[in-house]
């Protein structure tokens, strides 16, 4: 099994990741320079996009009654670590909640308390129908749209680039960490 594929949602398994990419990100970085100047560019996307974002759900969220910022689009995956480590954060402890339905614990009264550049992808590429319909008819949405595919092929190109380095181990090799 690859790391990539670690349940990341299993408390032993996102420690795991993060210990094993902050040693790789430390042991190796020169041979990640690539990765980490991909991940400064998604978080310049991010912050580029985030208050055409953060005007939007000023507009929608308020009225809802079905709130999106729900448990299961609150977790790191794999690929976010990796960002969250080429940029040189510490991701927060892995917090499990009760239902996929719940809150988002990252969830305040003001919105979301991670900001935007930081969140996990879960919530960043999330957007429901009355945020995009609403996004979709203003004047800044082309712009927005044209940097968001940006983004998302910089985030391709950043787990390409750790992939390519040959950096993803197997699980057997990562049991060093006597943690699995």
């Amino acid at each position: 099994m690859d790391i990539k594929n670690i349940n990341c949602r299993e408390k032993d398994a996102y420690n795991l990741a993060n210990d094993y990419l902050s040693k790789i990100f430390s042991d190796r970085g020169k041979e990640l320079q690539g990765v980490r100047a991909s991940a400064l560019k998604v978080k310049t996307g991010f912050e580029k996009i985030s208050v055409f974002i953060q005007q939007a759900t000023r507009m929608t969220c308020p009225d809802c009654k079905d709130v999106c910022c729900i448990s299961k689009h609150g977790y790191y995956n794999f690929e976010d670590l990796v960002y969250l480590h080429a940029l040189g954060l510490k991701p927060p402890p892995l917090e499990l909640e009760k239902n996929d339905n719940d809150p988002c614990r990252f969830l305040i009264e003001k919105g979301c308390s991670i900001e935007r550049q930081f969140r996990p992808s879960g919530c960043n590429w999330y957007f429901c129908e009355a945020l995009f319909d609403y996004m979709e008819n203003k004047p800044e949405y082309q712009e927005f749209d044209d940097t968001l595919t940006n983004i998302a092929a910089l985030w391709m190109k950043m787990i390409n680039e750790f992939t390519c380095a040959g950096l993803t181990a197997s699980l057997s090799w990562l049991s060093e960490f006597n943690r699995i």
